[in-house]
């Protein structure tokens, strides 16, 4: 279970519950974020093993039997010694995020973004993307049995990229223009087809998932 959590306005900080499904303030418009009644108790997780989910408590999943993951996080770091001496480091290591499931760190937002949907009852999700986060979202979507929609900016996607979304068994659409196009498609399908959960960084539980990067 997850310490106590609600959603909050990021401007006005205004409350919200924690199973709140808009993304938007209903106030002022401002984004949501996720905010957590910290314990100050020993912190649980110190002898897990490394991945996403060893800071359960920081994720805002409250039933674990929604949980879907494909075993992402707890990547490698790379010790960079040249790097680090053209920089003027003495000790470089970079983290590789390639070794998530799809190949970047996207997986880390969308196991806990894709595990939020299924607690809320969602079967349908959405995402504009110009590669990487179509491919995560494809993947996860296909783990839980969520159809999943990605909309992409035409002819600016990387192919295997694209071959990711296919093989999951995405649908795939197209717009002409550039990513802030493909966005303003997602946005106008979900405020128009309720049964479809924007899944992009606009997504408050997403974010909580990729701040794990920073907490390994």
């Amino acid at each position: 279970m997850p310490w106590p959590y609600r959603l909050q306005c990021f401007d006005c900080h205004t409350q919200f519950p924690a199973q709140t499904t808009n993304y938007r303030c209903e106030k002022c418009g401002g984004l949501l974020e996720v905010t957590f009644r910290i314990s100050r108790r020993k912190v649980p997780w110190t002898k897990r093993g490394l991945s996403v989910w060893r800071y359960r408590e920081l994720l805002p999943v409250d039933n674990d039997r929604f949980i879907t993951t494909l075993a992402e996080g707890g990547t490698g770091l790379l010790h960079c010694p040249r790097l680090g001496r053209e920089l003027g480091l003495k000790r470089l290591y970079v983290k590789n995020e390639g070794e998530n499931p799809t190949g970047s760190f996207k997986d880390r937002g969308m196991t806990v973004a894709l595990s939020k949907a299924r607690e809320l009852g969602k079967r349908k999700v959405v995402c504009a993307s110009t590669g990487n986060t179509a491919a995560s979202l494809a993947a996860y979507s296909a783990r839980a049995g969520l159809k999943c929609v990605v909309i992409v900016p035409e002819g600016k996607v990387a192919a295997g990229k694209m071959l990711q979304v296919v093989i999951h068994g995405a649908r795939i659409f197209q717009v002409r223009g550039d990513f802030d196009e493909a966005m303003r498609a997602v946005v106008t399908l979900t405020e128009h087809r309720k049964g479809f959960y924007l899944m992009n960084s606009l997504n408050p539980f997403r974010l909580e998932g990729q701040k794990t990067l920073a907490y390994e």
